[in-house]
Protein backbone atom coordinates (compact mmCIF):
# COMPACT_ATOMS: atom_id res chain seq x y z
CA UNK A 1 0.00 0.00 0.00
CA UNK A 2 1.11 3.50 -0.82
CA UNK A 3 0.26 6.52 1.29
CA UNK A 4 0.50 10.15 0.19
CA UNK A 5 -0.65 13.49 1.57
CA UNK A 6 -2.51 15.57 -1.00
CA UNK A 7 -4.02 19.06 -1.04
CA UNK A 8 -7.51 19.56 -2.48
CA UNK A 9 -9.06 23.04 -2.35
CA UNK A 10 -6.54 24.08 0.29
CA UNK A 11 -7.27 21.10 2.61
CA UNK A 12 -4.78 18.29 3.21
CA UNK A 13 -5.93 14.68 2.94
CA UNK A 14 -4.13 11.38 3.39
CA UNK A 15 -4.64 9.01 0.43
CA UNK A 16 -3.89 5.31 0.61
CA UNK A 17 -3.97 2.95 -2.38
CA UNK A 18 -2.33 0.03 -4.13
CA UNK A 19 -1.48 2.20 -7.10
CA UNK A 20 1.90 4.00 -7.37
CA UNK A 21 2.26 7.32 -5.53
CA UNK A 22 2.49 9.18 -8.86
CA UNK A 23 -0.93 7.87 -9.85
CA UNK A 24 -2.48 8.84 -6.49
CA UNK A 25 -1.02 12.36 -6.80
CA UNK A 26 -2.35 12.66 -10.36
CA UNK A 27 -5.88 11.67 -9.24
CA UNK A 28 -5.78 14.18 -6.38
CA UNK A 29 -4.50 16.91 -8.71
CA UNK A 30 -7.37 16.18 -11.13
CA UNK A 31 -9.98 16.42 -8.34
CA UNK A 32 -8.36 19.65 -7.05
CA UNK A 33 -8.45 21.18 -10.56
CA UNK A 34 -12.12 20.25 -10.99
CA UNK A 35 -13.00 21.64 -7.55
CA UNK A 36 -11.11 24.88 -8.31
CA UNK A 37 -13.20 25.21 -11.53
CA UNK A 38 -16.46 24.80 -9.56
CA UNK A 39 -15.36 27.24 -6.83
CA UNK A 40 -14.15 29.78 -9.42
CA UNK A 41 -17.47 29.57 -11.29
CA UNK A 42 -19.51 29.79 -8.02
CA UNK A 43 -17.44 31.56 -5.30
CA UNK A 44 -20.39 31.73 -2.90
CA UNK A 45 -20.74 27.91 -2.58
CA UNK A 46 -19.81 26.18 0.64
CA UNK A 47 -16.99 23.64 0.53
CA UNK A 48 -19.51 20.80 0.89
CA UNK A 49 -21.63 22.11 -1.98
CA UNK A 50 -18.53 22.65 -4.15
CA UNK A 51 -17.41 19.08 -3.33
CA UNK A 52 -20.85 17.67 -4.28
CA UNK A 53 -20.92 19.64 -7.57
CA UNK A 54 -17.35 18.56 -8.32
CA UNK A 55 -18.33 14.95 -7.62
CA UNK A 56 -21.35 15.27 -9.92
CA UNK A 57 -19.19 16.79 -12.67
CA UNK A 58 -16.62 14.00 -12.36
CA UNK A 59 -19.41 11.37 -12.26
CA UNK A 60 -20.86 12.96 -15.42
CA UNK A 61 -17.46 12.69 -17.14
CA UNK A 62 -17.16 9.09 -15.95
CA UNK A 63 -20.59 8.16 -17.35
CA UNK A 64 -19.87 9.89 -20.68
CA UNK A 65 -16.54 8.10 -20.94
CA UNK A 66 -18.24 4.83 -20.04
CA UNK A 67 -20.86 5.37 -22.78
CA UNK A 68 -18.15 6.27 -25.28
CA UNK A 69 -16.22 3.17 -24.31
CA UNK A 70 -19.35 1.06 -24.77
CA UNK A 71 -19.89 2.61 -28.21
CA UNK A 72 -16.28 1.98 -29.18
CA UNK A 73 -16.50 -1.59 -27.91
CA UNK A 74 -19.75 -2.11 -29.84
CA UNK A 75 -18.31 -0.49 -32.96
CA UNK A 76 -15.14 -2.61 -32.95
CA UNK A 77 -16.60 -5.78 -31.47
CA UNK A 78 -18.08 -7.06 -34.75
CA UNK A 79 -14.91 -6.46 -36.81
CA UNK A 80 -12.86 -8.11 -34.07
CA UNK A 81 -15.30 -11.05 -34.02
CA UNK A 82 -15.11 -11.20 -37.82
CA UNK A 83 -11.32 -11.21 -37.59
CA UNK A 84 -11.42 -13.96 -34.98
CA UNK A 85 -13.80 -15.98 -37.18
CA UNK A 86 -11.51 -15.42 -40.17
CA UNK A 87 -8.53 -16.58 -38.10
CA UNK A 88 -10.46 -19.68 -37.03
CA UNK A 89 -11.40 -20.39 -40.65
CA UNK A 90 -7.80 -19.82 -41.71
CA UNK A 91 -6.55 -22.29 -39.12
CA UNK A 92 -9.16 -24.83 -40.22
CA UNK A 93 -8.15 -24.34 -43.87
CA UNK A 94 -4.46 -24.67 -43.01
CA UNK A 95 -5.23 -27.89 -41.15
CA UNK A 96 -7.26 -29.14 -44.11
CA UNK A 97 -4.44 -28.24 -46.52
CA UNK A 98 -1.94 -30.01 -44.29
CA UNK A 99 -4.11 -33.14 -44.18
CA UNK A 100 -4.57 -33.02 -47.95
CA UNK A 101 -0.82 -32.57 -48.44
CA UNK A 102 -0.24 -35.69 -46.32
CA UNK A 103 -2.84 -37.58 -48.37
CA UNK A 104 -1.20 -36.42 -51.61
CA UNK A 105 2.17 -37.55 -50.27
CA UNK A 106 0.71 -40.96 -49.39
CA UNK A 107 -0.91 -41.24 -52.82
CA UNK A 108 2.35 -40.23 -54.54
CA UNK A 109 4.17 -42.97 -52.60
CA UNK A 110 1.46 -45.44 -53.56
CA UNK A 111 1.69 -44.31 -57.20
CA UNK A 112 5.45 -44.76 -57.11
CA UNK A 113 4.95 -48.28 -55.74
CA UNK A 114 2.48 -49.06 -58.55
CA UNK A 115 4.92 -47.68 -61.12
CA UNK A 116 7.64 -49.95 -59.73
CA UNK A 117 5.22 -52.90 -59.85
CA UNK A 118 4.28 -52.01 -63.43
CA UNK A 119 7.93 -51.83 -64.42
CA UNK A 120 8.50 -55.20 -62.79
CA UNK A 121 5.44 -56.70 -64.55
CA UNK A 122 6.62 -55.28 -67.89
CA UNK A 123 10.08 -56.78 -67.37
CA UNK A 124 8.54 -60.13 -66.46
CA UNK A 125 6.26 -59.90 -69.49
CA UNK A 126 9.25 -59.22 -71.77
CA UNK A 127 11.17 -62.10 -70.20
CA UNK A 128 8.23 -64.47 -70.66
CA UNK A 129 7.68 -63.20 -74.18
CA UNK A 130 11.34 -63.89 -74.99
CA UNK A 131 11.08 -67.28 -73.27
CA UNK A 132 7.91 -68.05 -75.24
CA UNK A 133 9.67 -67.14 -78.49
CA UNK A 134 12.55 -69.45 -77.55
CA UNK A 135 10.09 -72.23 -76.74
CA UNK A 136 8.25 -71.66 -80.03
CA UNK A 137 11.57 -71.85 -81.83
CA UNK A 138 12.49 -75.06 -79.99
CA UNK A 139 9.05 -76.48 -80.73
CA UNK A 140 9.49 -75.64 -84.41
CA UNK A 141 12.90 -77.30 -84.34
CA UNK A 142 11.45 -80.32 -82.51
CA UNK A 143 8.62 -80.57 -85.07
CA UNK A 144 11.17 -80.41 -87.88
CA UNK A 145 13.23 -83.16 -86.24
CA UNK A 146 10.05 -85.20 -85.70
CA UNK A 147 9.07 -84.69 -89.36
CA UNK A 148 12.56 -85.73 -90.44
CA UNK A 149 12.31 -88.84 -88.27
CA UNK A 150 8.86 -89.63 -89.66
CA UNK A 151 10.13 -89.17 -93.17
CA UNK A 152 13.11 -91.41 -92.43
CA UNK A 153 10.84 -93.92 -90.75
CA UNK A 154 8.59 -93.89 -93.76
CA UNK A 155 11.56 -94.24 -96.04
CA UNK A 156 12.83 -97.12 -93.91
CA UNK A 157 9.47 -98.81 -93.91
CA UNK A 158 9.33 -98.45 -97.66
CA UNK A 159 12.75 -99.99 -97.95
CA UNK A 160 11.70 -102.82 -95.66
CA UNK A 161 8.61 -103.42 -97.79
CA UNK A 162 10.76 -103.38 -100.94
CA UNK A 163 13.25 -105.76 -99.37
CA UNK A 164 10.47 -108.09 -98.26
CA UNK A 165 9.00 -108.04 -101.74
CA UNK A 166 12.35 -108.90 -103.20
CA UNK A 167 12.69 -111.86 -100.96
Amino acid sequence: MNKVTVRINGQEYNMVGKEPKEYLLKVASYVDDKMQEVVKANPSLSIAMAAVLTTLNIADELFKCSYELDEVNTKYKKPLQDLENANTTLIELQTDISERDKKIEELEKELEKYKEELTSVKQEYEQRKDSFKEQEQRLAEAEEIANNFQNRLYDMQMKIVELEEKE
